[in-house]
């Protein structure tokens, strides 16, 4: 089987799982949704999941990404803004997607006293990489 009809097959099988479990898990488990996306069309040929860990007050610099990103907050809350968009808090088990090339202006932990953690799922074409720097803000 070649990588491009493995990845298809891969991909569809996790979307069909996906869609079964929108329905409802196997057993007693508790299934529900964190973030649903249309996806563009990507040459995306490989997916890359990273741990991000914010220590008490950090903070990200502004950055896009080529591809489509998922975000799950697994510990802590993080604030995040995309593009011209207002800072929103996630806490732990909350969600969001980035488009490709969209732009990250604020990720940051919003405890001054406590740690925060987030897996990001980012979808890529193996060869570009996975994150592109952007100019800070300029405070008005």
């Amino acid at each position: 089987m070649s990588k491009p009809v493995g990845w298809i097959g891969a991909a569809l099988l996790l979307l069909a799982s996906g869609a079964a479990l929108a329905q409802g898990g196997a057993g007693e488990e508790d299934v529900r949704p964190l973030a649903e996306a249309q996806l563009p069309a990507t040459p995306a040929t490989q997916a890359t999941a990273l741990r991000v860990d914010f220590a008490p007050g950090a903070t990200s610099r502004p950055h896009s990404h080529p591809g489509p990103v998922f975000v799950v907050v697994v510990a802590g809350q993080v604030e995040s803004a995309l593009d011209g968009g207002a800072v929103q808090r996630f806490t732990a088990g909350d969600a969001w997607y980035e488009a490709p090339g969209q732009l990250h202006r604020i990720t940051r932990n919003a405890s001054q006293t406590a740690p925060a953690t987030l897996v990001a799922w980012l979808l890529s074409d193996g060869q570009t990489p996975l994150l592109a720097p952007q100019p800070a803000e300029v405070a008005p």
